[in-house]
């Protein structure tokens, strides 16, 4: 996790310019006090502050490829310098135009105005630092407390997950050999995808496979009572999604709908591309509202820490009854499998 944080994204800029704006209204104050207070000065001051922290900014986000190779302590001594520097050039470029520099007339460097600049912007530098370093502890313990919270539901999910197709297999193995068979190889590829971390990412194609997989196992066991439409629009077969998203919110319409209704229903399944997010919706009629609920928060936290773990605030999943069916969506963003990581 990098020390510099994401400063490229709009509410790290808001910031950014209301603490230029604030800076410059106590450095006019200061200067000029309440009762003359001096508005062109504020918006000198105002100018100086906002190209000193964009500037700054701007080099720190260039820069950040660079600092994720290096280790907390140097990023933040290189940051030190680089923002010191900067303040140093904008405070010399003030200076120039100030004194008329683009005339071409004689200026001479007023060095202790540039000190006391520098003095004033190695105190700031300094609870920039500190408050950079606390937000970096604090991202780091709230992802080690979001792992153990998956690790614990991990450690829930997979019994109840074993349980549930070791019992659609054991209703196989009398009355059609052959499909137990396959059933237990189908088992074998889903244990072992479920063995995985929860954070790894894999392809939407072998995620697909998995469900076919599970779905194959329900399918012998339910016969015609399930019944599955997939409806996939413009989703490439590299896409990532993390690892077990989808089979979860499957087993879940099958359990708690489709086996508790006699007539059985249609698990439908939609996965699309939208303004470059990848939206997936599992709906599947329930006999009541009180049906739904046992067994859909488990899987509902599980993926919810999941997405906001790897994806953050652009990620979202919610479950919802409608009309008699429950419907689960997850949106993250589209990414590459080449291009993802694993946290």
């Amino acid at each position: 996790m990098s020390f510099i944080g994401n400063l490229s994204s709009p509410q790290s800029l808001l910031l950014i310019v209301l603490l230029a704006s604030l800076l410059a209204m106590m450095f006019t104050l200061l200067k000029s006090g309440l009762q003359d207070f001096d508005w062109v000065l504020l918006g000198m001051s105002g100018m100086f502050t906002l190209w000193c922290l964009l500037g700054a900014t701007a080099i720190l986000q260039w820069l950040k490829p660079v600092f994720n190779q290096l280790s907390t302590a140097v990023t933040a001594g290189l940051s030190f310098i680089v923002c010191l520097l900067w303040v140093a050039c904008v405070t010399v470029l003030g200076q120039w135009l100030a004194n008329s520099g683009l005339q071409g007339e004689v200026w001479l460097l007023d060095g202790w105005a540039l000190a006391e600049t520098l003095a004033v912007a190695t105190v700031l530098l300094g609870v920039g630092m500190r408050y950079a370093y606390l937000s970096l502890q604090f991202r780091l313990r709230e992802q080690s407390s979001l792992h153990a919270r998956l690790d614990a539901l991990h450690a829930r999910i997979r019994p109840h997950f074993l349980f549930n197709t070791l019992n659609s297999i054991s209703s196989l193995i009398s009355i059609a050999p052959d499909k137990a068979e396959q059933a237990v190889e189908d088992l074998a590829a889903l244990f072992r995808a479920n063995l995985q971390s929860g954070m790894s990412l894999v392809r939407w194609v072998d995620e697909r496979d998995l469900c076919e997989r599970y779905l194959r196992i329900e399918h012998a066991r339910l016969a015609d009572r399930l019944r599955v439409d997939w409806q996939v629009v413009d989703v490439d077969d590299d896409v990532s999604v993390p690892s077990l998203l989808l089979q979860p919110l499957i087993e879940n319409a099958i359990v708690h709908g489709i086996q508790q209704l006699p007539e059985g229903g249609v698990v439908t399944i939609k996965a699309g591309v939208r303004d470059g997010l990848l939206e997936i919706d599992v709906q599947n009629p329930v006999p009541t509202a009180s049906a739904v609920g046992v067994g859909n928060g488990m899987a509902g936290d599980n993926i919810r820490l999941r997405l906001q773990t790897l994806f953050g605030d652009s990620a979202n999943f919610s479950g919802k009854l409608v009309d008699g069916y429950y419907c689960a969506k997850a949106v993250f963003p589209v990414q590459k499998l080449m291009q993802s990581r694993s946290l």
